[in-house]
């Protein structure tokens, strides 16, 4: 598979981190005792071990179609906190003997289906029950899980909100810099005592000129939401679910507003024409700071970009992005720089 082809390029003779996603009906297939021994044994064969889960997405996260359907069960069902304490307790039992690791969730919901303060109690409550459940795994198991939040533009539960930190010591935030760099979040001053995890992300941005919104325009697909914002000497002045609404409201709006829609590129995409790479954003302060929790790669978009740009080899294009990430750390070798051109693998 991919994760192996891309082991094989950045880290042929070490010990491979892998980061899954387990949706619902894989983690409940994997809940048995048989399937999860043979799992072991492929990451004992393979050298590669777990290093934490994403559990934001309950179902197939590449159906023809997710777009807001990604967030549901929310955290208002105890389906949802049924299935992430399922995914906790296996990524305990998947982890070393007194391990911590976190597995990313949902933020709340998608603001529009909360339509009472009840809705919000009833996910504080179904959370806090979740924290619950960590600090039994870590009595029974001793190994600490976390549950990462993950924020993301039009979604119920913001960074660093004190009512979803108060749930429990087991609640942290995963921040995501696609996410942030849409919502114009600066990186630079970030209070990271409750950042667990970090995923490693660029967005689109562009000036709101004819030439950027036609360039943006083959970015509209059927599968992911692409929420799009623009701001205007500091303000914000358009919010939209997705790009295609956004790119019929933005003619009406000043040329001079910035334009950012939430489409993972890679990082080794600095941009092409009109259209520019938020990677910027992530500046050695920010590596310093982000080196302290466990941080992923997370372009889940390569097999929806436009033609034009669609990696043509895809364990080359995600190692390349590695590969960029380890020489932000200071992690580079001779080895890895071979991997990876400018540009697109």
């Amino acid at each position: 598979g991919h994760a192996l082809a891309v082991k094989k390029l950045v880290a042929p003779d070490r010990p491979f981190p892998l980061s899954l996603h387990l949706g619902f009906k894989t983690a409940a297939e994997l809940a048995a005792p048989r399937r999860r021994a043979a799992f072991r044994d492929w990451l004992r064969r393979h050298d590669c071990f777990i290093a934490g889960v994403n559990a934001f997405p309950f179902g197939a996260f590449h159906a023809a179609a997710v777009k807001t359907a990604v967030y549901r069960p929310d955290w208002r069902s105890p389906d949802r906190l049924a299935y992430t304490l399922l995914v906790a307790r296996l990524l305990a039992d998947l982890i070393p003997a007194g391990a911590a690791a976190t597995l990313t969730t949902v933020p709340g919901g998608w603001r529009p289906d909360w339509t009472t303060a009840a809705d919000r109690r009833r996910a504080l409550k179904n959370l806090a029950r979740a924290a619950a459940g960590c600090r039994e795994i870590f009595e029974t198991t001793g190994c600490r899980v976390a549950i990462a939040v993950e924020p993301e533009p039009g979604c119920a539960w913001e960074l660093f909100d004190p009512a979803v930190e108060a749930a429990g010591p087991e609640i942290g935030w995963c921040l995501d810099a696609c996410h942030a760099a849409v919502e114009f979040r600066p990186l630079a001053r970030l209070p990271w005592q409750r950042i667990v995890r970090v995923q490693l992300s660029a967005a689109i941005e562009c000036d709101n000129v004819p030439a950027a919104r036609a360039a943006l325009a083959p970015f509209v697909e059927p599968r992911y939401l692409h929420q799009t914002r623009a701001v205007l000497d500091g303000e914000v002045v358009g919010v939209w679910p997705d790009l295609a609404p956004a790119l019929d409201a933005l003619p009406k709006l000043p040329e001079q507003a910035v334009v950012r829609t939430h489409y993972h590129v890679p990082l080794t995409w600095a941009g092409s024409g009109p259209l520019r790479s938020t990677r910027g954003q992530l500046t050695p302060a920010f590596f310093s700071k982000a080196r302290r929790v466990f941080s992923e790669v997370e372009t889940y978009t390569l097999d929806v970009l436009p033609r034009a740009l669609r990696p043509r080899a895809l364990a080359r294009t995600i190692a390349g992005e590695l590969v960029w990430v380890a020489e932000r750390y200071g992690l580079s070798s001779s080895t890895n720089r071979k991997i990876v051109s400018p540009g697109l693998a």
